[in-house]
């Protein structure tokens, strides 16, 4: 039997280069080529124009975004005997891409896919709550992300000779919109540091609260952290008890500390149900409380601001919740009331100074996420179509939000759900707590 791994000929980021595997979480597709391997197969390499060659075809989905990449190059395909197998974090809602592949893993699948392929080869199927036969697919039965109990326990060698050893899995916080929480169970201790798993070896990403529980700041190499919410009232909403107490801290730790200010990115999630303005000119105001009780130094903490619309990921306690359709992109610093500052800065200070990140998604990013995360069958021929067109794709903002807006229920699929109607309501996770949350 020919098993091969598809690398996709483009991506949907620009930081995700052809020979993938080296960099964010493809590293699960090396997981499961290293599981294959230890069981005697060999997998090979392919594209789309010789993925027809091979008996399986081995896909990860890592992102809602790589979809549309993929569908475009799987449609140029030549017809084959051959199995598609898609698995992946992108792997959630698969309604609209059922035809996209014949199985669909979800979650975890290196305990999984040797069985998978064994009972392939004897012409049988393998149950298991975590994989989906995509002609027996059912959007009222029950699918289960797939989960560990310990890390991948052998060493990996990456095609760019560098050995890989996998370390913390998940997230110790419970945040209600965060599908890395609920699509993962936390696996690991001590001081968690976001994507730590995979990039512990260069991570300059830490906890707000971890950091405020320690009373400590690792003032050299924090570059990264993350607040997810504009206000305190925000943050509180989707269980990240990040208080105004601790912004203030976290100000006052900077200001103290004046030896070699740097550049700190912190990243925000924008768009919850019932935001208002005076959300947004919280952040200032606890900015301004803190720094304005310093003098003056020509040398200053660089604070950018990096809002990312709200997405309403399935599997989560707030998969069901509605999204703002509005466009953020170059509209934080307006939204905070300083427009008497120019372009994207949010506020000139003694020993802070803060700007908006200008690389918020727009509004049609976050549609083609929820086409994704909500679609359903009916949206399939409408996704494949706009997936071959390059004229959407090269299109500016504004078309391409009229095109989706003409193609696509938006309304509906930004709106709220209730767990009856939410089109992913057959994906469970490790904990029932999405279920039994009251939304």
């Amino acid at each position: 039997m020919k098993i091969c791994a598809y690398v996709q000929d483009g991506y949907a980021k620009q930081v995700y280069k052809t020979e993938c595997f080296d960099v964010r979480a493809w590293i699960g597709l090396k997981v499961i080529i290293d599981v294959l391997e230890r069981n005697g197969y060999t997998i090979e390499y392919a594209g789309k124009v010789n993925a027809h060659l091979y008996d399986i075809i081995l896909v990860s989905i890592t992102s809602d975004c790589d979809w549309w990449q993929f569908i475009a190059e799987r449609l140029t395909w030549r017809k084959g005997n051959y199995k598609v197998i898609i698995g992946g974090a992108g792997v959630l809602n698969i309604r609209p891409f059922l035809d996209m592949a014949d199985i669909f893993i979800f979650g975890r699948g290196e305990d999984l896919i040797t069985q998978v392929i064994k009972t392939h080869e004897t012409n049988n199927r393998f149950e298991h709550s975590s994989v989906c036969y995509a002609d027996t697919f059912n959007p009222d039965g029950q699918y289960c992300i797939c989960q560990v109990n310990k890390s991948y326990p052998h060493k990996i060698k990456l095609t760019n000779e560098n050995d890989f050893t996998e370390g913390e899995i998940g997230c110790p916080h419970k945040c209600l919109f965060c599908g890395y929480t609920w699509h993962r169970k936390y696996i690991g201790g001590g001081e968690f540091k976001s994507g730590s798993g995979i990039f512990s070896k260069n991570n300059r990403e830490y906890s707000m609260l971890d950091m405020y529980k320690n009373q400590k700041i690792d003032y050299s190499h924090i570059r990264i952290t993350a607040i997810d919410g504009i206000s305190e009232k925000q943050r509180l909403k989707v269980k990240k008890p990040i208080t105004r107490e601790v912004m203030h801290w976290f100000y006052k730790s900077l200001c103290d500390n004046m030896d070699k200010p740097h550049q700190i990115k912190i990243y925000n999630i924008v768009g919850y149900p019932d935001e208002t303005e005076d959300d947004f000119r919280q952040f200032i105001d606890d900015i301004k409380a803190i720094d304005g009780k310093y003098t003056f130094n020509n040398k200053q903490w660089a604070i950018v601001l990096h809002c990312t619309p709200f997405r309403a990921m399935p599997a989560t306690p707030a998969a069901c919740w509605a999204m703002s359709y509005k466009n953020y992109r170059g509209k934080i610093a307006q939204l905070m009331g300083q427009n008497r500052l120019k372009g994207n800065l949010l506020y000139q200070g003694n020993r802070i100074w803060a700007v908006e990140s200008m690389g918020t998604d727009a509004l049609p990013a976050v549609a083609l996420s929820a086409i994704c995360h909500r679609g359903t069958e009916k949206d399939s021929q409408n996704i494949k179509r706009l997936a071959v067109t390059n004229k959407f794709w090269n299109a500016n903002v504004f078309e391409k939000q009229k095109v989706l807006e003409a193609n696509f229920d938006l309304k509906t699929l930004f709106g709220k759900f209730d767990r009856h109607t939410l089109p992913t309501k057959y994906l469970r996770t490790y904990s029932d707590y999405g279920i039994k949350e009251k939304i």
